[in-house]
C-alpha cells in the first residue's frame, strides 16, 4: 500500500493513519450504487468506477432512520450515540469502511466482516462502541458495512413483486450486506485481507442480518465463520420473535396497509417522496414497533434460519452465539402475549400442544402474583433460551458451536445490569471511548473477551492466548451430552449450561411446534 492507496476494481483509493498510526483506515468506501431514483427498492447494483484518487477519509452517510441521539436524556443516545446528531444521514448510503494493519496486499489477514443493530430501523457501523482500529491491531481487516434499513430497506408490497418476478423482495437491506460481503471477497486482498477467512458478526438486529446470511442460499461459500450476539431468532410456540424473517404474505400486507395508511396510492408515488417524509409516516403509522424486516421471499430466503437448522441446510462452518442475562429487563415491558392472569393459563398452555400438561403442572401458581414471578424466570428470557437451542441443534449436526454468557457487572449510576449491547464494550475492546467509570478488572476482562473473539475470528477457534500473550481459560466447544458455557462475569471461565424445568419444556415444545413469526415485541 504505497502511499496509503490501494487499487480495486472501481478505482484507486487514499486512506489515512488512523489514531494509531499502525493502522490504516479507509472510510466511506462505496460497494454499491446508491440507492436512489429508480434504484430505491431494488437489489444494489455495482458501484461506479471514478478517476484518479479517491480520498477515503470520511465515513458515508448512515443510513436513513429515525434520528439517534437526539433526546440528550435517552439511555442510548448517552450510550452510543453522543454524537450522531453530527453525521450525515442519506438515501445514498452503501458504503464501508476498513481498517487493516497490513502494510502491503501479501499478507492474508483473516477478515471481519460486521453488520450493525438497531432492529433493523436505526443504527450505523461507526458508533462509539465499536474500536475497530483497536481490533484491527490484533491481527486482522476489519470491515464495517452500512445497509438500508427500516422502510427504504425492507419494504414489500404488491406492486414491488410485480414490478420484478423472479426477484427478492423486500429483502433490500440484506442484499446490501451481500453485495459488500461480496465485494469484499472481490477487493480485501488489496488491503491485506485473505478473501477466503471472512468471519462476519453482528449484535441485535446485526444478528439477526448474521443469521439471514448463514440461511440464504445466495450467500453460499462467501465466509469461513459466524458471531451471532444476542438475538438468535427461534419461533417459540408460545411468545413470537420480533426480528425472525416474516413470510411474504404478511410482508406483503404490511406494505400494503402502509402505502394505505399513509395515503401513498401507488409505487410511482411511493418513489417521489423523499426518505426522510416515508420514514416519518410509518413512525407515526406503526411507532416503535418493527414492520419492516427481513422476508422469506423464496429466494433470497427459503426458510427461516430456526428451519435452515432443524432442516440441516446450514454452513458447515463455525459459529460463537451468547446472551447478556441482565438484557431481558430493557425489553420486558414490550413483551405481549404471556398471561396475566392464572384465569388465562388453560388458553395460554393449550400453545404448547402435547406439552399442556407438563407445562401446567409446572405453573402451579395459584395467585396472579405467583404467575407474575413464575414468568419473570429465567424461561422467558428469549435470548438466553434461543442461543441455547441454537448450540444444541448445531451439536446435534456435529458442528462446531460456542456458547457464552455475558454478566459483568457495568458501572455507572443507573446500575444498568448487563444491558442489551454490553458485551460490545467489552468484545470490541473499546471501554475507553465509554463515559461509564470502568476500572481495571473491567479492561481485564475486555482483554480476555476481545482475545476471544480475535482467535476465533483467526482461526475458528477462540481458544489461545490473550493478545498479551497468556493463555485464556479453555473454552470447549458446546455438546449435547456435557453442555459447557463460557461465562464471562469478574473474569471468564467456564461453566456447565443449567436447565430448569420450564426452559426445558419451552425448549422441546418450540422445536416441535414452532409457529410462524408475527411481531409481538417493539423495539
Amino acid at each position: 500500500m504505497k502511499n496509503r492507496t490501494v487499487t480495486i476494481e472501481s478505482g484507486e483509493l487514499e486512506g489515512i493513519f488512523g489514531w494509531d498510526p499502525r493502522i490504516l483506515v479507509f472510510k466511506g468506501v462505496p460497494y454499491a450504487a446508491p440507492p436512489v431514483g429508480d434504484l430505491r427498492w431494488k437489489a444494489p447494483q455495482p458501484a461506479k468506477s471514478w478517476e484518479g484518487v479517491r480520498r477515503a477519509d470520511q465515513y458515508g452517510p448512515m443510513a436513513c432512520q429515525p434520528q439517534p441521539g437526539e433526546n440528550p436524556e435517552d439511555f442510548w443516545t448517552r450510550e452510543l450515540h453522543p454524537t450522531a446528531t453530527e453525521f450525515e444521514m442519506s438515501e445514498d448510503c452503501l458504503y464501508l469502511n476498513i481498517f487493516t494493519p497490513a502494510r502491503n496486499g501479501d499478507e492474508k489477514l483473516p477478515v471481519f466482516c460486521y453488520f450493525h443493530g438497531g432492529g433493523y430501523k436505526g443504527g450505523y457501523p461507526y458508533e462509539v462502541e465499536f474500536d475497530w482500529e483497536h481490533m484491527a491491531r490484533k491481527g486482522m481487516v476489519c470491515v464495517a458495512i452500512t445497509y438500508r434499513l427500516g422502510i427504504m430497506g425492507f419494504l414489500a408490497h404488491p406492486e414491488l413483486a410485480a414490478e420484478q418476478p423472479g426477484s427478492p423482495v423486500g429483502n433490500y437491506g440484506v442484499l446490501d450486506q451481500l453485495c459488500a460481503l461480496k465485494w469484499v471477497k472481490r477487493n480485501i486482498a488489496a488491503f491485506g485481507g485473505n478473501p477466503e477467512q471472512i468471519t462476519i458478526a453482528g449484535q441485535s438486529a446485526g444478528s439477526g442480518s448474521v443469521q439471514c446470511q448463514l440461511t440464504s442460499p445466495m450467500a453460499r461459500g462467501i465466509f469461513a465463520g459466524a458471531v451471532i450476539e444476542s438475538g438468535v431468532t427461534i419461533p417459540f410456540c408460545d411468545v413470537e420473535d420480533p426480528l425472525s424473517p416474516i413470510p411474504l404474505a404478511k410482508a406483503l400486507d404490511n406494505g400494503a396497509e402502509f402505502f394505505e395508511k399513509a395515503k401513498i396510492g401507488s409505487l410511482e408515488e411511493a418513489r417521489r417522496i423523499s426518505a426522510r417524509e416515508l420514514i416519518d409516516r410509518a413512525e407515526k403509522i406503526f411507532g416503535r414497533t418493527i414492520r419492516f424486516q427481513p422476508v422469506v421471499d423464496g429466494i433470497y430466503l427459503k426458510e427461516t434460519f430456526f428451519e435452515a437448522m432443524k432442516h440441516g441446510n446450514w454452513p458447515d462452518i463455525p459459529i460463537m452465539t451468547g446472551y447478556n442475562v441482565g438484557e431481558l429487563e430493557m425489553f420486558r415491558h414490550y413483551v405481549t402475549g404471556l398471561p396475566e392472569t392464572v384465569a388465562e393459563l388453560p388458553e395460554f398452555a393449550d400453545k404448547y400442544g402435547e406439552y399442556k400438561e407438563k407445562f401446567l403442572s409446572l405453573c402451579t401458581a395459584a395467585t396472579d402474583e405467583e404467575l407474575r414471578e413464575f414468568m419473570q424466570g429465567d424461561a422467558w428470557n428469549n435470548m438466553k433460551v434461543s442461543a441455547r437451542i441454537c448450540a444444541e441443534i448445531l451439536s446435534g449436526m456435529g458442528r462446531k458451536a460456542y456458547l457464552y454468557q455475558f454478566d459483568a457487572d457495568i458501572p455507572g449510576e443507573d446500575h444498568p445490569g448487563s444491558f442489551h449491547g454490553a458485551e460490545l464494550w467489552f468484545a470490541y475492546d473499546s471501554l475507553a471511548r465509554s463515559w461509564r467509570p470502568f476500572t481495571g478488572k473491567h479492561y481485564d476482562l475486555a482483554r480476555q473477551v476481545s482475545s476471544y473473539w480475535a482467535n476465533f475470528i483467526k482461526t475458528g477457534n477462540p481458544n489461545g492466548n490473550d493478545n498479551f500473550g497468556n493463555a485464556l481459560p479453555g473454552w470447549t466447544a458446546y455438546r449435547a451430552e456435557s453442555r459447557k458455557m463460557m461465562c464471562f462475569e469478574e473474569t471468564a471461565g467456564e461453566r456447565d449450561v443449567e436447565l430448569d424445568g420450564a426452559m426445558e419444556l419451552r425448549w422441546k415444545a418450540s422445536l416441535i411446534t414452532p409457529r410462524e413469526s408475527g411481531m409481538s415485541i417493539s423495539t
